[in-house]
């Protein structure tokens, strides 16, 4: 059944994006993204640290389209539901981490999007 990751809402039919908040739907709960996030994570590296939600957003987006899975590791003073996902969450502070073989592709289509990655990290 399709998913909303950000607003943790089950759609029933042909509905790919999210009508109350325009994310893109997923077949997969966000506690099974969440356990997948954990195991990935130590295979993980650092690719960006983002201060506010439209660089979130946009880096978010732009590596969703490109297929490259990541892991958002919101900051710890976002609140009680600030948890880590491979898809967006409601919190904009945070990191962004990407698998190692995935890095330099990451990189460029971060800094294509976001400008030069080397001041936030």
């Amino acid at each position: 059944m399709p998913f909303c990751p950000n607003c943790e809402t089950e759609y029933k039919g042909n509905v790919s994006v999210c009508p109350e908040c325009g994310e893109h739907l997923i077949d997969t709960s966000v506690e099974d993204l969440e356990d997948l996030s954990e195991e990935m994570e130590d295979d993980m590296i650092l690719l960006y640290r983002s201060s506010g939600r439209a660089n979130s957003d946009a880096l978010m987006d732009a590596l969703r389209d490109a297929g490259i899975l990541y892991v958002f590791k919101a900051s710890e003073d976002t609140g009680p539901r600030g948890k880590k996902t491979l898809y967006r969450t409601a919190f904009v502070d945070g990191e962004f981490f990407v698998n190692e073989e995935d890095y330099d592709t990451a990189k460029e289509i971060a800094e294509s999007v976001l400008g030069d990655l080397e001041d936030d990290l």
